[in-house]
């Protein structure tokens, strides 16, 4: 398996600056169109962009399928300063998904992104942010996968939930606008897979079986995943690697080109090489 390229930019927003990722396959061609998925975090003073060695299941998916897999940090984001992390208070869930959305515009523009097939993943607030871009209207991801993913604010650790949304009486509004309950509905014509520990000790499954209530009542689209007496860690090696196996199949199978799409393909790419 040859190993991805890197590369990284730093893109000037309006009021701030977009730190970005870019994780291209090692035979990477200008004139071919490639997938693109999105790994989320967004957590208030987390960070996803650095030089840090990686190889987990979204390499596989660069080096051998083809994807391009993009990481970047908006507002809310640690590292860059407290006027920025500030930015997210009672306000959880708004610059963060708008920030990964225009990380998404930006990247879709060049010419080598098949934008019809983008899809993006996160896990415990990525998890979250990664529920909003699925839903949110004119969203280019097709798919999202997440993994104990926070869906209601008022069922999460207080200490972190107080610190950017404030107690939740008298007045719950900040609560009830960062609920994922709103936007049940719009999961109609998107592939989405929830995968959830049943023993989370940090995100209970209570998150998401409430959510799936919602789901369901809205006649939405989505798959279920569990893992029985499974930790939030995930500390069984067989359990692990079960997980790295479903998101490669997962967005493997959301990437995959329609027949006669992957015959056309492949004849552009002869010409363009011939």
């Amino acid at each position: 398996m040859q190993m991805p390229t890197v590369e990284y930019k730093e893109i000037n927003m309006d009021d701030y600056t977009l730190s970005m990722q870019i994780l291209k396959p090692a035979g990477f061609m200008e004139t071919s169109h490639y997938p693109l998925l999105l790994l989320v975090d967004g957590t208030p003073g987390g960070q996803m962009v650095s030089e840090q060695f990686l190889m987990d299941w979204a390499t596989v998916l660069v080096s051998s399928f083809g994807a391009i897999v993009v990481r970047c940090d908006g507002r809310g984001s640690g590292f860059q300063g407290t006027n920025l992390l500030h930015r997210v208070q009672k306000k959880l869930g708004v610059y963060e998904e708008q920030d990964q959305k225009d990380a998404l515009n930006l990247i879709l523009k060049e010419p080598y992104v098949d934008g019809t097939r983008v899809g993006a993943f996160g896990k415990v607030y990525g998890g979250y942010v990664t529920s909003l871009l699925v839903s949110g209207e004119e969203s280019p991801v097709k798919c999202g996968a997440v993994l104990s993913p926070i869906t209601d604010f008022e069922l999460y650790a207080s200490a972190f939930s107080e610190r950017y949304l404030g107690l939740p009486k008298p007045d719950p509004r900040a609560y009830t606008m960062a609920n994922l309950a709103h936007r049940a509905s719009q999961f109609m014509d998107k592939k989405f897979l929830i995968i959830h520990p049943t023993a989370d000790e940090k995100v209970h499954f209570q998150h998401t079986a409430k959510f799936i209530a919602q789901l369901i009542n809205e006649k939405a689209n989505y798959t279920l995943q569990i893992y029985p007496d499974e930790g939030h860690f995930i500390h069984s090696e067989a359990t692990r690697q079960h997980l790295s196996q479903s998101l490669v199949n997962f967005f493997e199978e959301c990437f995959r080109l329609p027949e006669r799409v992957f015959e056309e393909a492949l004849e552009e790419e002869s010409e363009d090489e011939g």
